[in-house]
């Protein structure tokens, strides 16, 4: 995984819980005592979350932090999109294991 690939998970968890909280960008910067073009700037992947900032999201969610770094299954996904996430990181992890493997040969 790559660092865009993580910011790109947690800002998508992100949006995904604000929205199923009904919240808009601002409300939610609001609720988190953080500005609201810091908010726009997170989500559009401008600026990366501080330590602290997250906090602050997590706390306006009322969620745990881990839960941000997971792939999230919205109830609108489809099974396809579900495997396809799914496939995508066993490759990957797979891959990993033999590239790690074949250099000790």
């Amino acid at each position: 995984m790559t660092e865009e690939e993580l910011q790109s998970r947690v800002i998508t968890n992100i949006k995904s819980l604000r929205k199923e909280r009904g919240l808009s960008q601002e409300k939610l910067a609001d609720k988190a005592d953080i500005s609201r073009q810091m908010m726009n700037d997170i989500e559009g992947k401008r600026r990366w979350l501080t330590k602290s900032t997250l906090v602050k999201i997590c706390n306006a969610l009322e969620v745990d932090a881990y839960q941000l770094f997971i792939p999230v299954v919205s109830e609108s996904s489809n099974v396809e999109s579900i495997y396809e996430l799914i496939s995508k990181e066993v490759v990957s992890k797979v891959k990993t294991a033999i590239d790690e493997a074949l250099k000790t040969f």
